[in-house]
């Protein structure tokens, strides 16, 4: 049914507990999985406008959120190795509902699973902005887990 699923993840304790959903759905129906994680580009135009000052280089602070990124992605890695899963890790930069979107045309996937809040935490909304721009575009189905 979903031989192929996208979970997208922030590193967030909602998110890595909706990617620990994904890895067992994934399990119980012997789904390949893609995980994705994308650096904001406002968080990081945020960051580096806030450390330039302190005298931190660019190019640093965009290593430190790539390396992040690949410690958040390994980590949904690990997860999947243990439940035998195949995952297969993916950083992009950007908007994240529409890189979330565009991957998942590109790699065909036949599921979007994501968490209801990331990083931009519980809000007055039912789901965050980037879950909500997902679900409201994506031709693929999504599940939102909370």
């Amino acid at each position: 049914m979903y031989e192929k699923i996208l979970i997208a993840t922030d590193g967030s304790a909602a998110s890595m507990n909706s990617s620990r959903s994904g890895i067992k759905l994934a399990k119980s129906l012997g789904s390949e999985v893609l995980v994705l994680y994308v650096i904001n580009e406002m968080a990081i135009s945020r960051v580096i406008a806030s450390m330039i000052g302190r005298g931190f280089r660019q190019e640093d602070l965009r290593l430190a959120l790539k390396a992040s990124a690949e410690k958040v992605v390994s980590e949904v890695t690990k997860m999947g190795e243990a439940a035998g899963v195949r995952v297969e890790p993916i950083i992009k930069e950007g908007d994240p509902a529409s890189r979330i979107l565009e991957t998942a045309e590109i790699e065909g996937v036949d599921l979007i699973l994501m968490g209801s809040h990331g990083e931009g935490g519980i809000s007055s909304k039912l789901i965050g902005s980037v879950a909500e721009k997902v679900l409201n575009w994506s031709t693929a189905p999504v599940m939102i887990v909370r």
